[in-house]
């Protein structure tokens, strides 16, 4: 605890000494991964429409520089050096999710990443093991844990595990370590693991001989993006073979006939500009940084990347090449959004991108095409002396555009078209492609602004003409005063959840895509935040319970019966007392198992400190609890014994904390960091370190520590906490389910717990 609020700390400070480091400076809100930044339609704001190519890199350099010389000041760009859309947060509490465009109402598909072929050892999934839970039938998508039924592959921090379940007891083979990574993803074909990782400069700060191509002589830090490619041919010797690296931050990918399209956005590079010191200097601060300007190399526009080879050798460049590069016919930014080709069936190598000069944070990928939903640039002179009537307009005016791209050439990522709609996102799912035709869900205004009384919500239809993606198909007057919180498309049919107080569900006939109609709508308490089809004209709603006056009460699941489209009706609940399920926001923590009826979704119930997942069967129109899986340890007969020596009377001082003893810490001296206490959460202190954080509970500053030695403090894991189910999979007749550094695995038909591995 004491670390995180230092980082806390730290973080704000950072924040305050960068927001106020020159006037008028704009604060960066993060978005949570899965919110669209929509764009502005207002008579200086326009949102990015088609895309034009730059021919060459020299075609390139002059629209930047002619761009970024109108713009620079005494103060380089205004915002701080940030010249792109602006990000906030937005007030809803949930994301929803949506459904492919495979079936028909009725007739739906298992969302498991899983192909018409059985694998090589002859299982298949969706029969033997299940994938993870996608958008599209057949479109693989990247998580923290995968398998092919006789293999678990699993990311842990920044380690990757490969466990071998193909006997009567699971193993693991090998672990290893990715130093400088973090919030991995990863999709692995055969032999070979993608890992796809946010990447420091290194664990010790230091860039290696390859980092340092990209963050300079002086290791500025970066964001920075790596796709690693994991030797997986010798289980008991996993070994890195190539990586990519290149500058920006992960957005998603996605996986389409064995080649993955992996999504990266990239701010644009810092330039050396100068400030002046008084108000005096600021005609010829305004003149020497745009001179700078003038001065610049393609390079420190466009993003790099770095390939480290498996024989050794290094290689660089521009993460693409200019004539791959587009911009909007409106300017967007400096931000650059790159799709990279990524050939699983081969090794990595140099990287094959496409970019756009915009910004962008919501991916979809409907078979042969790819769209990428962008942010439009905002100048930040209008937000000075802003007033009340151009927020209003901001608001009401906004509109999102959308890319198209061509993903059916297994080498390339070729762009298609643009087009717009009106309001904002609430993530993946709410595009859908049907029969030629986008389907995108959206609801008036920002996504920041919370409910608004004007909002409406309505699903647009655009289908390609050229280079445009063209509104065909209208809908709307959807929760008017309310926000989307879930959507599913199923084949001619759409599912919207909007939500303030009370839930309207709404059924939505798509089969004209020229005329689209809202056939019925159902108003129960809640709201649903992920959506998941069934067969049998069945729909599964997961959420909140909510009172009369749109207070969250706790989790709950709903059967919805959408058979009739004009008359929706809900079938049945399942609901706990407090809480929430991660289902409502990451689509990948649900598992439905057709075979048995059965879903699995982890959640915590705040009012009983309870933390785990909860089998829900659906079976004749009514949900069924069949029982729980938590991660707690079992309760031993006899306590574990300490690994180290116990630090003993003489080595404590006589002010010890109460609270110290009454919470029944344990402290030792050991040997390394290394500590296996069962039962226990440790947390290890070594040297000038040991000394401060061992004074602090109690251990005398005069006791001689060895050099090599560490400080270990423990406290009993199952104290008002239990470990966070995350995913869950299904292989022959075990479940399986991941909490952080824990798989386990239990009897699939009794839940009972048959296996525990500590990663």
């Amino acid at each position: 605890m004491r670390r995180i609020l230092s980082l806390v700390l730290f973080t704000a400070l950072a924040a305050s000494a960068c927001g106020d480091s020159t006037p008028n400076a704009i604060p960066e809100v993060t978005l949570p991964p899965s919110t669209t930044v929509v764009s502005v339609n207002l008579n200086d704001v326009v949102f990015a429409s088609a895309l034009i190519p730059f021919t060459a890199c020299d075609d390139m350099l002059t629209y930047l520089q002619t761009e970024a010389s109108s713009r620079v000041g005494a103060y380089g760009f205004n915002g701080n050096g940030y010249h792109g859309p602006i990000i906030m947060e937005a007030d809803t509490m949930t994301r929803g999710d949506d459904f492919g465009d495979e079936a028909t109402s009725g007739m739906v598909p298992d969302t498991t990443s899983a192909t018409s072929e059985a694998d090589s050892d002859g299982l298949q999934e969706g029969t033997d093991y299940s994938g993870t839970n996608v958008q599209e039938l057949g479109i693989d998508e990247p998580d923290l844990i995968k398998t092919d039924g006789t293999r678990i592959l699993v990311v842990s921090g920044n380690e990757l595990h490969y466990i071998d379940v193909s006997g009567s007891e699971a193993v693991i083979t090998d672990s290893i370590t990715l130093v400088g990574h973090w919030s991995s993803n990863i999709l692995f074909a055969g032999d070979r693991a993608f890992v796809l990782a946010g990447t420091d400069n290194a664990e010790t700060y230091e860039a290696t001989a390859a980092l340092s191509r990209l963050t300079g002589p002086d290791n500025y830090w970066k964001a920075l993006t790596s796709v690693i490619e994991i030797d997986l041919s010798d289980p008991n010797n996993l070994a890195v073979a190539n990586t990519l690296t290149m500058e920006g931050n992960y957005v998603s990918a996605r996986v389409v006939n064995g080649v993955a399209r992996v999504v990266v956005t990239t701010s644009m590079n810092q330039l050396p500009f100068v400030y002046p010191q008084s108000q005096a200097g600021e005609q010829n601060a305004k003149k020497f940084n745009q001179e700078i300007v003038a001065n610049t190399v393609i390079e420190e526009w466009l993003p790099s990347y770095v390939l480290e080879s498996s024989d050794g050798t290094i290689s660089d460049g521009l993460l693409a090449d200019c004539s791959n590069v587009h911009h909007p016919s409106e300017f967007a930014g400096f931000s650059t959004l790159n799709v990279l080709t990524v050939d699983l069936g081969t090794s990595l190598g140099s990287p094959s991108s496409t970019a756009v000069l915009a910004d962008g944070q919501t991916v979809y990928a409907g078979g042969t095409n790819l769209y990428v939903a962008t942010t439009s640039y905002i100048d930040p002179s209008l937000f000075e002396n802003s007033d009340a009537t151009f927020w209003q307009e901001l608001e009401e005016n906004y509109a999102t555009s959308i890319h198209q791209f061509d993903v059916s050439d297994p080498a390339t990522t070729s762009y298609l078209a643009s087009g717009s709609v009106e309001g904002s996102l609430l993530n993946q799912f709410s595009m859908s492609e049907h029969n030629g035709h986008l389907r995108v869900a959206t609801t008036k205004g920002s996504p920041w602004w919370g409910f608004n009384d004007n909002s409406e919500s309505m699903v647009t239809v655009l289908e390609r003409a050229g280079a445009e993606l063209k509104t065909v198909g209208q809908v709307g007057d959807m929760g008017a005063g309310e926000r989307i919180f879930a959507v599913r498309f199923v084949g001619d049919v759409g599912y919207v959840v909007t939500f303030r107080q009370t839930d309207p569900f709404y059924t939505v006939d798509l089969s004209d895509p020229t005329n689209p109609v809202v056939r019925g709508e159902l108003k129960i308490n809640g709201y649903s935040g992920y959506l998941h089809p069934l067969d049998n004209g069945l729909v599964l709603g997961i959420g909140q319970e909510a009172t009369d006056e749109g207070r969250t009460t706790g989790t709950k699941v709903t059967l919805f019966d959408v058979a009739d489209l004009d008359n929706p009706v809900a079938l049945d609940s399942w609901t706990t007392e407090g809480g929430n399920s991660s289902v409502e926001w990451d689509h990948r923590a649900f598992l439905w198992w057709g075979p048995e009826n059965l879903a699995l979704l982890p959640f915590n119930d705040w009012s009983t400190s309870y933390s785990g997942a909860v089998a829900l069967r659906i079976v004749d129109g009514t949900i069924t609890e069949v029982g729980r899986i938590d991660h707690d340890d079992e309760p031993s007969e006899t306590p574990a014994e300490p690994p180290c020596p116990l630090v003993d009377d003489q080595m404590l001082d006589l002010g010890q904390p109460d609270w110290i003893s009454d919470q029944g810490l344990t402290i030792m001296i050991c040997d390394d960091y290394n500590i296996d206490f069962n039962g226990q959460e440790c947390e290890v202190f070594s040297g000038e370190e040991a000394i401060l954080y061992g004074e602090e509970f109690g251990v005398s500053s005069d006791i001689d520590i060895p050099e090599d030695s560490t400080i270990a403090i423990c406290w009993p894991s199952n104290y008002d906490w239990m470990p966070t189910i995350e995913r869950s999979l299904v292989i022959g007749d075990q479940l399986w389910t991941y909490s952080f550094d824990r798989l386990q695995a239990n009897d699939l038909a009794t839940l009972d717990r048959l296996q525990v591995i500590n990663l």
